[in-house]
């Protein structure tokens, strides 16, 4: 029973945590650290009319949980993520982040190069990993490869964690050893034969 209620709980907060990333592609620059957590409780007002009932339960729960607060200012009353809220909502969207790939390679390679200091070293290690789970193929210890599109994941990934200045995107139309990496990127199942 607890497990259900956890999995209800967890299907919750992504839903609402993930609508704050909805409402800010369309209102807000993506990711202005100051508003990027805040939004106008009227904001939600559409989202409460399917269930008012069902939404004051979810987000009692979740005002409960640490995950979101409540405050007025200038008369306006916003919802805003506590720590706990945005260190989930950024495991979300990091968790849901995939690369979509062309039916065709264009040839050219895309190289993740970044230089990120020993204070943020909990994000590099992050942005690391996502690019192993991605399918990047490490070329040097901060440079990695990719042989298609992804400059939009990888500025999702460098503005979500606030390293933007120390990560570079790169498209290359030939590296010395791309014979190793194009065998490696077909024998991931990556690249296709025709």
């Amino acid at each position: 029973m607890d497990e259900i209620k956890l999995e209800k709980t967890k299907i919750l907060v992504r839903q609402l945590l993930l609508y704050f990333i909805d409402f800010h592609r369309v209102i807000l620059p993506l990711f202005d650290k100051a508003r990027f957590y805040r939004i106008p409780f009227k904001a939600y007002d559409k989202f409460r009319e399917d269930d008012k009932i069902k939404f004051s339960k979810d987000w009692y729960r979740l005002k409960r949980a640490g995950f979101v607060k409540e405050y007025i200012k200038d008369k306006e009353k916003y919802i805003e993520l506590t720590p706990k809220g945005q260190k989930q909502l950024k495991w979300f969207l990091i968790d849901e982040l995939k690369i979509s790939k062309p039916n065709e390679w264009d040839k050219k390679w895309r190289l993740v190069i970044f230089d990120i200091p020993n204070d943020k070293k909990v994000a590099r290690n992050i942005l690391r990993d996502k690019l192993n789970h991605l399918g990047f193929l490490k070329l040097q210890e901060s440079v990695y490869v990719y042989p298609f599109e992804c400059f939009a994941e990888i500025d999702l990934l460098r503005n979500l964690y606030f390293v933007k200045p120390y990560v570079q995107y790169l498209v290359a139309d030939r590296i010395e050893t791309e014979i190793n990496l194009i065998e490696n990127f077909y024998d991931s199942g990556l690249l296709k034969e025709k």
